[in-house]
């Protein structure tokens, strides 16, 4: 069935999980000679431009009024979380780790805000939830161990321990988001704001100011306004036209699409033993997701 013959939500989400997809590809090429806090920082300049665009032509100013300055604090430090602290970790692991190993442990996220949401928001869980959660982690560590489970064999143990930190922060910002009111285009700009807050900040205080070279520009207009822009405006119209189950689930093929292209542009090896934790980790993402046990993939359009 092509793009065209589906319905109208499934070809957004599938649009969306396409663009989602590239990260692995987009933040290599992009951190040629910029670090990740300065790829961020660009990245995430260009995301607020194309979504405060998109709020402003669909809404208007309105949407913004609404919230207190509370609420604006709150809504930016949650972008701080899922727009900074989260791509800070993950480019950095595409940057300075083998990719298939970065992107299981990305993926880690689903699994974490299980965890979260019973220590947080005390939520209850069915046991085939918790028997997921215990075969997700199997799968990463299936990964790090490549298959022999006596032994570990990570690329890097810095880089790995940097990447689960940052999928640690994405499902904190999942759990703290999901009791958040509020007009998702409004949402998504202020998350964004607190993004480029914090990458201003790092880019000052960790690193320094420097312009992407001519190579660096069109990674880092793809991600800006695309990876990170344009995608969430799609996700909001899958929504809104598909039920978020759905979505959600489609967003599991999103990793499949990435291990590609990093085989086909950086030719890494694909063992085995990456296709089993693959399959352990997505396939636990997928029984919470259909669980509902809010493992639901969020984003500002899901707020």
């Amino acid at each position: 069935m092509t793009a065209a013959a589906l319905p109208s939500g499934h070809a957004y989400a599938l649009s969306c999980i396409v663009l989602w997809s590239l990260i692995p590809v987009v933040s290599r090429f992009g951190q040629t000679s910029l670090d990740n806090f300065q790829f961020l920082f660009w990245s995430n300049g260009l995301s607020l431009l194309v979504v405060s665009a998109c709020m402003f032509a669909a809404k208007g100013l309105s949407s913004l009024r609404r919230f207190s300055p509370g609420q604006v604090l709150y809504v930016i430090f949650l972008g701080a979380l899922g727009c900074a602290v989260y791509y800070l970790c993950l480019y950095y692991g595409y940057a300075h780790g083998a990719g298939i190993e970065v992107l299981v442990l990305q993926y880690s996220w689903p699994l974490l805000i299980i965890v979260l949401s019973v220590l947080l928001l005390g939520e209850r869980l069915a046991a085939r939830a918790w028997v997921a959660v215990g075969a997700g982690f199997l799968g990463i560590l299936v990964v790090l161990t490549r298959g022999d489970l006596l032994s570990l064999h990570i690329s890097s143990a810095a880089t790995s321990a940097v990447v689960l930190m940052g999928a640690f922060a994405f499902a904190l910002f999942s759990v703290l988001s999901k009791r958040l009111g509020g007009e998702p285009y409004a949402v998504t700009t202020l998350l964004f704001v607190g993004g480029l807050l914090v990458s201003a900040v790092c880019v000052l205080t960790a690193s320094e100011f420097a312009l992407p070279k001519r190579t660096e520009l069109v990674p880092v207009v793809v991600n800006g306004a695309l990876v990170n822009g344009v995608s969430y405006i799609l996700w909001l119209k899958a929504l809104e036209r598909a039920a978020a189950s759905v979505s959600a689930v489609l967003v599991f093929l999103s990793p499949v699409l990435s291990s590609i292209w990093i085989v086909v542009f950086f030719h890494e090896p694909f063992s085995l033993s990456y296709l089993v934790g693959f399959v352990l980790v997505l396939g636990a993402g997928y029984v919470c997701v259909q669980a509902g046990t809010g493992a639901t993939p969020a984003t500002p359009s899901t707020l």
